[in-house]
């Protein structure tokens, strides 16, 4: 892709583009928690368009006109994944071996969250980053509160780094999934330095 794309929004370079690239993910939330969703990503700086669809279009880049690329979609759970859903989290909530290894695996992801699955939205600069972080900090939504929490901020140079050009912030949710709603979400937030 041209170079230009990087600067800006590359709006209409994407568009023209025909390479390769990963265009959107598909989540879900849970029913009745349309809201709950589109407020989650109007805090982590995304603009959510909601045209009463079956999904809420969620654009990475405020401004995008182009809601089929650079995009997250979010619908509700079908009946037989609710079912699921809420079966398995019955399973977690009980003394079982699955319940154990569960809350085991949500200790390693506090101590090292880049080595669970998640996916990552890019910010333009480590200011843009601090912002939204802030924004999950001090300003959350009360809905929101108790139902995403910040579960580790990396800064350049500073302990458990990625790089020092890279800044992530780490996000642990249960109101959009991929795959479980019991489950939940990692999502990382990054800004990295440019050369």
């Amino acid at each position: 892709m041209p170079d230009k794309a990087a600067s800006g929004n590359g709006q209409a370079n994407l568009l023209d583009y025909r390479g390769g690239l990963l265009n959107h993910l598909s989540l879900i939330y849970r029913p009745g928690e349309r809201h709950l969703a589109a407020k989650l990503f109007s805090a982590a700086g995304c603009e959510v368009h909601d045209r009463g669809e079956l999904y809420l279009y969620i654009s990475i880049v405020p401004g995008n006109r182009d809601l089929t690329n650079n995009v997250l979609f979010a619908g509700e759970a079908t009946p037989e994944q609710w079912r699921f859903d809420q079966e398995l989290q019955k399973a977690l909530a009980s003394d079982t071996p699955m319940a154990q290894a569960y809350a085991a695996f949500v200790q390693r992801y506090h101590r090292m969250p880049a080595r669970a699955s998640h996916f990552g939205i890019r910010y333009p600069s480590f200011a843009k980053l601090e912002q939204t972080l802030e924004n999950f900090q001090t300003r959350l939504d009360p809905e929101l509160k108790g139902r995403v929490e910040v579960a580790g901020v990396y800064r350049p140079n500073q302990s458990g780094s990625f790089s020092d050009r890279v800044m992530q912030v780490f996000l642990k949710t249960d109101i959009v999934a991929t795959g479980s709603l019991a489950i939940g979400s990692n999502i990382e937030l990054q800004a990295q330095a440019w050369p």
